[in-house]
């Protein structure tokens, strides 16, 4: 039996429920039948000498010399399906011994239509989501998840979402990109830390580093466990790069395009606006980059100053005062200690996010967080990828004020990450995290957290 040791959190989230078997095995079959389907489809188009397919060195399960999704690239479509199973506990803490399993499937779809002589210079890039199963996120008692990559599911356990957003390369330099932004996703591109907690960090704090687009809930409080940033976001995003220089600026709705609404009715609790400007630098040989960021939105929120009603989530805040405007910014760096002879762009080294914001309504005053991450460069294990990571957050002094006048006393959170990521070979890949967290709440004590990810990318 899954069951919650505390009656509390069992009436905030889910009821105690048997392992779901037959959920389990419809995902194992999916993946089966998925590979099974993707070999099947190519092996017609492979003589008999070429009929032998070495798995270990194809880039996904379904990248079958000569296959469909060969042949699917020749016309401008290009794609990937990620199944990520996750079995992550609580070992320690006030929750210890509550364990969850589940998952989600990504599905990336990249098409270019210059490929068919139309359209020179632009691309569409469609995500599909699909998250399933249970996750300790809400049943623990830190301020952040703890599980990034299931963080934003719905409270019946099931969530879809769909993210699409269009790109038009105007020179080899400067590219405008509108739509849908799936920001775990966008985070994946940031060296060393990022990814969405699919297979690198799994808290947020490192998985969703901040980007200073901040947002208020639909009631008008600060966001459901959502620091400075969201998960999905509605606008736009201009980007200039030339050798070591990078510049971008954004406009975006406020809020996090996660709810329909948005999509329906985009813009209309104001507006976002920022931009950043980075460069890499060379030390020694070895790659570093810098980014600073800064962004300002003329929403409103819940002021803090004026609480009037907390119950133990930063969703739950009501007050009848309100704040309008919030500012944000930041400074990131990463520093290679080593790097690949033959690939400069693997490596591993430090790392570091500092931020600062108004604090009020944004509930975080300021952030930072520092490790060590990168790839590992012995011979045969160069897909393999590691990091530790320490994060703290500086909870808004308004906020802590007014929730000590309320007798429910908080404080700054912080805590520590660090993962091993396995490749078993180039689609798959099976991972190790723990955390150790001292949560907001100071009545409680400090928790750990550890948990074991299966990633198959077809």
């Amino acid at each position: 039996m899954w069951c919650f040791r505390h009656k509390e959190k069992r009436e905030q989230y889910h009821s105690c429920r048997k392992l779901p078997l037959q959920e389990i095995r419809r995902y194992f079959v999916f993946v089966i039948l998925s590979s099974v389907i993707f070999l099947a489809l190519s092996s017609d188009r492979l003589s008999a000498q070429e009929n032998y397919v070495d798995l270990s060195k194809q880039r996904t399960l379904g990248d079958v010399p000569g296959g469909v999704k060969d042949v699917a690239r020749q016309y401008g479509v290009d794609s990937q399906i990620w199944t990520t199973q996750i079995y992550q506990g609580i070992i320690s803490g006030d929750d210890g011994g509550i364990s969850r399993y589940g998952g989600k499937v990504d599905s990336f779809f990249k098409i270019t239509p210059e490929k068919l002589g139309i359209l020179p210079g632009f691309h569409l890039d469609v995500q599909y989501e699909h998250y399933f199963g249970l996750d300790v996120n809400r049943l623990d008692d830190a301020l952040i998840p703890v599980n990034t990559a299931q963080a934003y599911l719905r409270a019946g356990g099931y969530h879809s979402a769909l993210s699409i957003t269009g790109t038009q390369n105007l020179s080899d330099e400067l590219s405008v990109t509108v739509g849908k932004f799936n920001l775990m996703t966008l985070a994946s591109r940031t060296p060393l830390i990022g990814g969405g907690g699919l297979n690198t960090f799994m808290n947020r704090a490192f998985a969703l580093p901040s980007t200073g687009v901040s947002y208020t809930s639909d009631t008008g409080g600060p966001g459901d466990r959502v620091v400075l940033s969201s998960p999905y976001s509605l606008g736009g995003m201009a980007e200039y790069k030339k050798d070591f220089l990078s510049l971008d600026l954004f406009l975006t709705d406020p809020r996090s395009a996660q709810s329909p609404r948005v999509i329906q009715h985009p813009f209309e609790e104001g507006v976002a606006i920022g931009g950043g400007i980075g460069f890499k630098t060379s030390l020694a040989a070895l790659n570093g980059t810098h980014m600073f960021r800064g962004a300002y939105s003329n929403a409103t929120g819940i002021n803090l100053s004026d609480i009037s009603d907390f119950s133990g989530r930063l969703n739950s805040i009501s007050g009848s005062g309100i704040k309008k405007g919030y500012w944000f910014g930041s400074y990131y760096f990463t520093q290679n200690l080593f790097q690949s002879g033959s690939d400069p762009e693997k490596g591993w080294g430090l790392f570091g996010l500092y931020t600062l914001s108004d604090g009020n309504p944004t509930p975080i005053k300021w952030s930072m967080l520092v490790g060590i991450a990168g790839d590992n460069l012995y011979e045969g294990r160069q897909d393999d990828r590691w990091g530790i990571g320490f994060y703290h957050f500086g909870v808004s002094q308004q906020l802590l004020t007014s929730l000590q006048q309320l007798d429910d006393p908080r404080k700054s959170e912080g805590g520590v990450e660090a993962f091993y990521n396995l490749a078993l070979n180039k689609w798959s890949y099976l991972s190790a995290d723990i955390q150790v967290i001292n949560p907001w709440h100071p009545d409680k004590p400090i928790e750990s957290l550890m948990s074991l990810r299966m990633q198959t990318r077809f």
